[in-house]
């Protein structure tokens, strides 16, 4: 008995990211929240068009691609990304991204450490990007 509580407690904690597909129609960008506690946020982001230049104050930001394509400013740099690929933004390093891939959303997992608000976001003005 205890192994099945054990197992359908366990069963709650998984997500198939693959498969999480955004239900409501949005603009530019839409986030599913998987996860959050002081030690992290763990987040599905859809990007049609972009992300505004910004840095964050207090953490740093893990991103994996799992679907489209894009160009993304890091710092000085402009980099090509696509799936599979692994990014680390550590805090106070200015990012952007332009999504290129023409008929498909960006889809990306953010983790983001340690627990994100959205309050240590900082816009900036980058010229070129």
């Amino acid at each position: 008995m205890f192994f099945l509580i054990s197992t359908a407690a366990f069963a709650q904690q998984v997500e198939n990211i693959p498969a999480l597909k955004q239900k409501q129609p949005y603009e530019n960008i839409a986030m599913q929240s998987l996860a959050s506690d002081s030690n992290g946020t763990y987040t599905v982001i859809w990007i049609k068009k972009e992300v505004k230049a910004h840095y964050h104050k207090n953490h740093t930001e893990r991103i994996v691609v799992m679907e489209g394509t894009g160009q993304m400013l890091l710092g000085t740099q402009i980099v090509n990304v696509g799936p599979g690929d692994f990014v680390t933004i550590p805090k106070g390093m200015i990012h952007a991204v332009r999504v290129t891939s023409k008929d498909k959303p960006m889809k990306v997992l953010s983790i983001q450490f340690p627990q994100f608000d959205g309050t240590d976001r900082v816009m900036v003005e980058k010229s070129g990007w």
